[in-house]
């Protein structure tokens, strides 16, 4: 302790200090103009500008008592900050009653800096459980200290961390839907379990309920189950142009769980069952889902070794743009593979992919295929130049059901021979972070041999990859595919660009700026073809592909990859992706998807700092091949120190029978207390 005049009553076993009065206890000071200490209770009582400061902490009053042990007191008159939830806590008395909680007495509470905060919510008494709740009698909610609401009793959430309660209610308008309520209750079961449980109304659309349970096992093992129901209203089903499958009582059911039993041992698992084929195109939450032409379920288990990899998986398949009996469902597929590995001391190498099939569709052929594929390799080096002739042999059994069983096989051998070089030189760059670049140039060709075998009375149980992107689709097993004859020469030429950053002192990284390759096939089967007709045209050299990606350290990204049809003059495919930022905040991404005669996409999004805490959201999806919008969005963000708000506008064109539709979004969040708006 010290003071400008310090007395100590024995008897009473205390001090009495006055002027510039400073205590220090551990990481806690206590300055005033008066203070009395009892030196056995380790009780105090300051008076006149009292500031306590603890860690990040700290309190200001008028006059203050307080157990210097236990940090319980009353505070008169004061202002206290809790650094770590950024809450100001200010009244005519408030009471540390518990380690967390407060109690407030004609005061108020707020996250906003400063003596006019620019929102507060203010009371006759408030009791505050920090990573809990605040409750409020004689509410009032005011914005820069103008009252605008007010409530008799009031329950508000004071979390940073996950706990049970009601979230605010999402609020929207949209011209088909109405004005949409959204509720919902958040149960913090466990640490490694919660639930949400939810509500929704809209006038014009109807009701729905719905459930996501959530849970985490050790070792990273977790899963959900998300469960929701529509009931929508007669009015509100007639405005569909096509109602297709779609009936009064929309739902969807997911299941999803990862278990690891190591980490080389696990399983997977995701299970779909819902109302109607149109349920994602209508009630899907993000972009993805809503464009999606197929979902499917599985069941996958995956064992890896360190050479050998085992991986099963069943699934099944639904087509969302048609009621189609064909679609093929893998029950199961399994695949057993070793990667290339030395052949005792020689100079060989061995790999091998052994593959099981049991495919199974509602109309159509059905059937099992088993396939064994072993590998030689024999990989040879001089100098710089690398020479690697491979070689395969293939056994394919298969087994087709359709009226009656049948029985086929397949022998079939390949030969591929690669011979490469590296080269690279080193450029200084003359930048402190990043001294010096590596440009490495490798040129390649390989040389592909299979021979030309009778396909043509086997089963095909390949599927098709649809026409345009999508986004719960994945390509199934194809090893019982047909394989075409080739004899076909493939050269090409990669390039790299490679930087050692030194972010400081002893840490640094590569980081690969650029990759860019070419390659081009050439096809001598073609280029000796029998021709036809006298307009016959042999074309042996295939589409020239490239392949682009360039990464800077912050600013920009760019990734292509483009085919080039020689023969036609002209490009076949384009998949461009590109983002570019600034310092600022501004952004711009954007995507262009083209495939000749099939589809042409364009979608981008553009982020604009108007001002350092707002910023303006332009995102839209157009596509050129049908001629119309996919999606298209405006949104304000607006951020203060302790609050948000986000505004946006968005449109839907009518597809697949369901209205075009508008809406307007909002979102309001108080930091550290709630969220209002749209989920």
């Amino acid at each position: 302790m010290r003071a400008d005049h310090i007395s100590y009553d024995k008897a009473e076993n205390s001090y009495a200090a006055e002027g510039n009065v400073e205590i220090w206890q551990g990481d806690r000071k206590l300055t005033a103009d008066r203070v009395y200490l009892n030196a056995g209770t380790n009780e105090a009582e300051a008076t006149g500008n009292v500031v306590l400061v603890q860690g990040q902490d700290f309190l200001r009053s008028e006059k203050m008592k307080i157990d210097l042990d236990t940090s319980l007191g009353i505070i008169l008159h004061g202002t206290l900050f809790l650094k770590k939830q950024h809450y100001y806590l200010r009244g005519e008395e408030i009471e540390r009653v518990g380690e967390d909680t407060y109690r407030i007495r004609g005061g108020s509470f707020t996250t906003c800096d400063g003596d006019w905060p620019a929102w507060r919510f203010t009371g006759r008494e408030t009791l505050v459980t920090l990573e809990e709740y605040a409750s409020v009698r004689g509410a009032t909610f005011e914005v820069k200290n103008v009252p605008l609401l007010y409530f008799p009793y009031l329950v508000l959430p004071m979390k940073t961390q996950r706990q049970s309660g009601f979230l605010f209610p999402g609020i929207g308008f949209s011209n088909v839907a109405g004005l949409q309520l959204k509720n919902a209750y958040f149960w913090a079961i466990s640490k490694n379990m919660d639930a949400t449980f939810y509500l929704d109304l809209a006038t014009e659309k109807g009701f729905g309920e719905g459930l996501e349970y959530r849970y985490v096992r050790k070792m990273g093992s977790s899963g959900s189950i998300y469960a929701y129901h529509a009931r929508e209203l007669e009015g509100y089903r007639e405005k569909y142009t096509d109602p297709l499958d779609r009936t009064a009582d929309r739902y969807l059911v997911e299941l999803q769980h990862e278990e690891y039993i190591s980490k080389s041992f696990y399983g997977r698992m995701r299970l779909f069952e819902f109302s109607d084929r149109q349920y994602f195109k209508d009630y899907g939450v993000t972009y993805a889902d809503q464009a999606s032409e197929q979902a499917y379920s599985f069941v996958s288990l995956t064992k890896d070794w360190e050479r050998l990899s085992l991986y099963g998986e069943a699934r099944y398949t639904v087509d969302l743009t048609q009621d189609d009996k064909t679609t093929l469902q893998y029950l199961p597929a399994v695949t057993f593979a070793g990667m290339r590995q030395r052949i005792l001391q020689s100079p060989l190498y061995y790999s091998f992919s052994s593959s099981y099939g049991n495919f199974w569709r509602q109309e159509g052929v059905t059937g099992q295929v088993l396939d064994l594929y072993p590998r030689l390799t024999l990989p040879l080096k001089w100098g710089d130049l690398e020479f690697t002739p491979d070689f395969g042999a293939r056994e394919t059994l298969y087994l087709s059901q359709n009226g009656g069983e049948q029985y086929h096989s397949r022998e079939l051998w390949d030969f591929n021979a690669t011979l490469a070089t590296n080269f690279y030189r080193v450029f200084d760059t003359g930048w402190s972070g990043v001294p010096k670049i590596k440009h490495l140039l490798r040129p390649e060709i390989t040389y592909t041999y299979i021979p030309d075998v009778d396909q043509s009375q086997l089963p095909n149980f390949a599927t098709p990859v649809p026409n345009t992107n999508i986004i719960t689709y994945s390509q199934g097993p194809n090893f019982g595919m047909p394989v075409p004859k080739t004899n076909a020469v493939t050269y090409a030429l990669t390039q790299r660009w490679i930087g050692k950053v030194f972010d400081g002192p002893d840490k640094s990284r590569y980081h690969e700026y650029g990759y860019l390759k070419l390659s081009q096939a050439y096809d001598f089967n073609e280029a000796n073809r029998q021709l036809s007709s006298p307009g016959d045209v042999r074309q042996p050299f295939g589409p020239i592909t490239a392949e682009l990606r360039v990464k800077s350290l912050k600013y920009v990204t760019v990734d292509n990859i483009t085919a080039y049809d020689p023969n036609k003059g002209r490009f076949t495919t384009n998949y461009t992706s590109g983002a570019v930022a600034d310092s600022r905040g501004d952004s711009l991404n954007l995507e262009y998807v083209w495939t000749t005669g099939i589809q042409e996409q364009i979608n981008g999004t553009l982020r604009v700092r108007i001002l350092p805490s707002l910023d303006f959201i332009y995102a839209n999806r157009y596509s050129f091949f049908d001629n119309q919008g996919l999606q298209t969005s405006y949104g304000l963000d607006y951020r203060h120190q302790c609050w948000t708000v986000n505004l946006s506008y968005v449109e839907n064109p009518g597809v697949s029978g369901a209205p075009a539709q508008k809406q307007i979004l909002f979102m309001f969040n108080l930091l550290g207390v709630a969220t209002v708006g749209q989920r």
